[in-house]
């Protein structure tokens, strides 16, 4: 390997060969950015700004020339559009060291080697492995042995390090670099349809509190990533960056990407004190709260500091299911008593459900459908189980039979959210599809005011949302990359996923980390 002087990282286009564009403020590769040494010309080149093509985005980082290319992916439903930047970023650039990155290639790090394409991929947290990486290439080290949570090649064979260590201090690791990914050209986006990653308040930025959980869900591969340990920022770091959000970048809207956010209670009221003492015109909300740690008293202080909607993961309206099938610390006996509280205060609401895990039955799905129409959040989504690398689904699926003929991480057709994969023998994908279309329809709009309120959620019109609603119950939900339900099968590559607009996508807490 040469000497490196140049380095770009990037993300492929989520819009690539029929899927949906997703242009979201770039966490990941401006904390990358924040830890590669000065000494090096650095470009975070993110290819959703101005919706760049395959060829243009390619243009650009062969004009650039990098020594070294840093490719981050989100989730494995990317997983081939990933494969094919890297390939054809290869091809053109046959000297540059090629490191990959994300939730997908630590997940699945045998199957992102597995073409032969990149040189590294960094597993984990890759705000201290990237660096060391880099001075390990500087020194010119060519045995990686002890470098852990690293993929490379030994004579040609593949060598995985598993991930050991993690960064214990997280008020070590420096704020985005945000002067590098150009942060105010993201201001004049936004991702109508998602009430996940749709900001109400613009300019808006992305931030993350915590890492790891030590919770058991069978659905969730975050252990796998970031580790069983929960650990924090402390609550004077995460007021720190949102003074130097707001001051420097003039933020009305911080969306919070963690899975534990409110898990140390204490930490996180001493953040809310501080947003409320500061009074800055700044809202924020949480897009993956913990419904079982909210009280009253938290909700009250969450909203005097300018929250403004609550996005509860339920995830199954059976008791029996939360407690030994999903296996999630949830009791549904409090749902009620949060949504009655969260009404009197004025918070906005959405509602999260899995139906078809391994091990539910027809009946207990019924009943998450029964109890998402009485809880009546402004807006209601459900996702169908998916066997992600990793988790304990995908072990029981497997173990069960439930997977069909052919099934690999590596094949597009089992993979996008609204797309079931899971066969038991008391459902089959399309019931499904069927049922989930339908009901998702009756339970939203089954007046003009829920109608209203969750185009509200979506930031949508209503006329869009009439659009979206015919062409959710004409492909049952699985494939229509925008509301005017545009078909790809023409496109480039017609084995790509189809995903309808209700994907989870990851539940996007994964843009932390790619």
């Amino acid at each position: 390997m040469g000497t490196i002087k140049r380095i770009l990282i990037t993300v492929p286009n989520t819009s690539w060969f029929g899927k949906r564009l997703w242009v979201v403020p770039p966490y990941t590769l401006a904390m990358l950015g924040a830890v590669t040494p000065p000494h090096y010309e650095l470009n975070l080149f993110d290819p959703h700004l101005g919706n760049l093509g395959f060829e243009q985005a390619l243009a650009e980082i062969e004009a650039f020339g990098p020594d070294l290319v840093g490719i981050t992916c989100m989730s494995l439903e990317y997983a081939p559009t990933f494969h094919r930047y890297a390939a054809e970023i290869r091809r053109r650039l046959p000297r540059a060291v090629i490191v990959l990155g994300g939730p997908y290639a630590t997940t699945s790090t045998d199957l992102a080697m597995e073409d032969g394409v990149a040189d590294f991929v960094v597993m984990g947290e890759g705000e201290e492995r990237f660096p060391q990486l880099l001075a390990a290439l500087e020194e010119g080290r060519t045995d990686f042995s002890a470098f852990d949570g690293l993929a490379w090649r030994r004579d040609g064979v593949t060598v995985v390090n598993p991930i050991v260590t993690y960064i214990e201090n997280l008020d070590t690791v420096p704020f985005p670099n945000y002067a590098k990914a150009q942060l105010p050209r993201y201001f004049e986006s936004n991702n109508a349809f998602g009430n996940v990653m749709n900001a109400r308040y613009e300019p808006y930025a992305i931030t993350t509190t915590s890492r790891g959980c030590p919770y058991p869900c069978i659905y969730c591969s975050t252990e796998a990533i970031d580790g069983k340990r929960i650990r924090f920022r402390t609550a004077e770091n995460v007021l720190a960056e949102v003074d130097w959000l707001v001051n420097e970048f003039g933020i009305k809207e911080i969306l919070f990407l963690d899975d534990n956010l409110i898990f140390n209670k204490p930490r996180f009221r001493k953040i809310l004190q501080g947003l409320i003492e500061r009074n800055y015109d700044l809202h924020w909300k949480s897009v993956n709260l913990a419904t079982f740690l909210l009280t009253d008293e938290l909700l009250e202080q969450m909203w005097e500091a300018k929250c403004y909607q609550l996005i509860l993961p339920i995830e199954s309206g059976n008791q029996y299911v939360l407690d030994h099938v999903l296996r999630k610390p949830l009791k549904l006996d409090r749902v009620a008593g949060i949504m009655k509280k969260a009404r009197e205060l004025g918070f906005e609401t959405a509602s999260d459900f899995i139906i078809g895990s391994p091990g539910e039955t027809w009946d207990q799905i019924r009943d998450s459908f029964r109890f998402a129409e009485e809880m009546d959040a402004d807006m209601t989504s459900f996702h169908i189980a998916t066997p992600l690398p990793r988790t304990q689904m995908y072990e029981i699926a497997r173990e069960k039979g439930y997977l069909p003929e052919g099934f690999n991480f590596g094949s597009s057709q089992f993979f996008g959210f609204g797309r079931g994969c899971i066969t038991t023998e008391e459902f089959t994908p399309r019931d499904l599809h069927m049922l989930r279309a339908l009901e998702w329809d009756r339970i939203n709009f089954k007046t003009p005011e829920k109608k209203a309120r969750f185009a509200r959620m979506a930031g949508i019109g209503l006329d869009e949302l009439e659009r979206w609603r015919r062409n959710t119950i004409r492909n049952l939900g699985i494939y229509f990359p925008n509301a005017e339900g545009t078909d790809y099968t023409a496109q480039e590559n017609a084995d790509a996923p189809r995903e309808g607009l209700l994907d989870k996508n990851g539940r996007f807490a994964k843009v932390v980390n790619g």
